[in-house]
């Protein structure tokens, strides 16, 4: 596996016929699967040399890691380095294109939903667009706080607990009324709320932080007690970084096999180790490829993904899992616009739930 130092002196290497053929030679096994030989590439380049020249351009680029060859007399095909090397520096840039756009502004053209959530919709989008099973992450930038809990009736015996956090994410919960009223209950919690609970940050509220409650409220609020810990149980749910896995069953015919389909699933949903890898690609867009990531079940596999933000409340990342043979050029500018409408909606949906 090449290293990203090895990738850039390897370039400076490449003149730009070895460029060239390097660059259709991506392009067309992108598009047609198989290995590429020297007559196609001479129908394919501007002022194409002769095919005993592409060859031994071909041999050249072998010699130094880009191309193999499958078996004598075939053609060759790209490497993970000439596909990493092909997005990062010799891709023609492209945009995309009326009809992907006008699909993704009137996925996102009615959404009334919580700002935390729109990642996921968001990734829903982007997977319908591209046939691919998307990922989106999100990062918040502080630990958020508490700003309202309101209860609702919805049967004789049962409430749903709201809570709402400062940075417009909610949480409910339904669970059953072990006696009195739902007014008494709501005037008792609206005091406990506004003494204990309004404007303490999320990581504060646990069963310690309860327990104080109990000891500092008095008889008044045992018969709470339930409630309370339905409050920190709801709370807990809220965390400061999330992942979401859209089309999983995608999974299942890029990767060939059902194990290893289990396996990357399982490395998304795990959190933490899909956000390492998204993070590598930082601001703007760009792919992650698997043979660099360390993961087995992603060898294969290439992450592409753009970073989505709201200023001082959330960040993140949206993107599609594909194989490292994927149409870049018209999957990057999907993912871009994708990313950006995203950040429009979150800010927005963000400023509505402040207001």
């Amino acid at each position: 596996m090449l290293s990203n130092v090895g990738q850039v002196i390897i370039k400076m290497e490449l003149s730009p016929r070895k460029q060239a053929v390097l660059k259709a030679l991506v392009k067309t096994y992108i598009e047609t699967g198989e290995p590429v030989g020297s007559k196609i590439l001479t129908g394919l380049l501007d002022n194409s040399p002769s095919s005993a020249t592409i060859r031994n351009e071909m041999s050249d680029l072998c010699d130094l890691g880009l191309l193999v060859q499958p078996h004598t007399s075939a053609g060759r095909i790209p490497t993970v380095g000439a596909f990493r090397m092909y997005v990062d520096s010799l891709m023609s840039p492209s945009v995309i294109d009326d009809s992907a756009k006008r699909f993704i502004d009137g996925q996102f053209s009615d959404t009334h939903i919580e700002p935390d959530k729109i990642p996921t919709m968001a990734a829903d989008v982007l997977s319908k667009l591209t046939g691919l099973p998307a990922i989106a992450c999100t990062i918040t930038e502080r630990v958020p706080k508490i700003k309202k809990i309101e209860l609702f009736s919805i049967s004789r015996s049962s409430l749903m607990l709201l809570v709402i956090t400062d940075d417009g994410r909610t949480r409910t919960r339904v669970f059953r009324q072990n006696g009195g009223s739902l007014s008494e209950t709501k005037d008792i919690i609206g005091n406990i709320f506004n003494k204990y609970l309004k404007g303490i940050s999320v990581d504060e509220l646990n069963p310690g932080y309860i327990q104080s409650i109990v000891s500092n409220a008095g008889e008044s609020v045992l018969d709470l007690i339930p409630l309370l810990t339905a409050v920190c149980e709801t709370v807990s749910q809220i965390g400061m970084r999330d992942v979401s896995l859209k089309n999983e069953s995608a999974l299942y015919s890029i990767s060939g096999d059902e194990r290893i389909a289990h396996r990357i699933m399982s490395l998304v949903k795990s959190g933490d180790p899909i956000i390492s890898i998204l993070e590598r690609i930082g601001d703007g867009a760009g792919a992650v490829f698997g043979a660099d990531t360390g993961y087995e079940e992603l060898l294969q596999d290439t992450i592409v993904a753009a970073k989505f933000e709201v200023p001082g409340k959330y960040r993140g990342y949206i993107g599609v899992i594909g194989p490292n043979r994927m149409p870049y050029e018209q999957i990057m500018p999907g993912t871009v616009y994708t990313a950006k409408k995203l950040s429009e909606v979150m800010a927005e949906a963000q400023k509505n739930m402040e207001e």
